[in-house]
């Protein structure tokens, strides 16, 4: 009887001390490898790339709108995307961008959380949300491409008007 007065309290308090066993430390690196092994950071990241690469063209292209475009321009307008591609490419690739994003998971999440995506990415789900992402980001990008296009056109306008209420203002002497 004695005995069972003694376990009650040992077990609530054991019960409610549960946090204190909790893992909040920031989390390993080899957890944070074996997560983006899982989640296929690094094909996901170099994965991005073609749809980098349409963007920039299509940005250059917008540039180039309105404008005659001699063979000469074009080439200038060539050499002017393939450095941008190459830029963005040794930049945002995953390697230079590993020991960055180890620093941010490991500022963000504690052990146990990573632990517990860790446990999510093995399931089905987990890696249906990891071989999905590449084609969600892309629709991502095209809805927001669309969507900017309105805004762009505006910014011109504002700008244009700008101008304009500039070149009207009275020359000082």
């Amino acid at each position: 009887m004695k005995a069972s007065y003694l376990a009650l309290p040992l077990a609530l308090s054991l019960w409610t001390s549960g946090a204190a066993f909790a893992n909040d430390a920031p989390p390993s690196d080899e957890s944070l490898r074996e997560m983006f092994t899982l989640a296929h950071t690094e094909e996901t990241m170099n994965g991005m790339k073609p749809q980098l690469d349409a963007i920039i063209t299509s940005s250059t292209k917008e540039v180039s709108q309105g404008k005659e475009i001699t063979p000469e321009r074009q080439a200038i307008m060539d050499r002017m995307r393939d450095k941008l591609v190459a830029a963005y490419g040794e930049t945002f690739s995953f390697q230079p961008l590993h020991l960055l994003l180890m620093r941010v998971y490991q500022a963000t999440y504690t052990q146990d959380e990573v632990d517990g995506l860790i446990a999510f990415y093995k399931t089905p789900a987990g890696q249906a949300l990891i071989n999905k992402s590449p084609l969600m980001a892309q629709n991502l990008m095209s809805e927001m491409q669309t969507a900017m296009r309105p805004l762009m056109q505006r910014v011109g306008q504002i700008k244009r008007e700008a101008d304009q209420e500039i070149k009207a203002l009275p020359v000082k002497k």
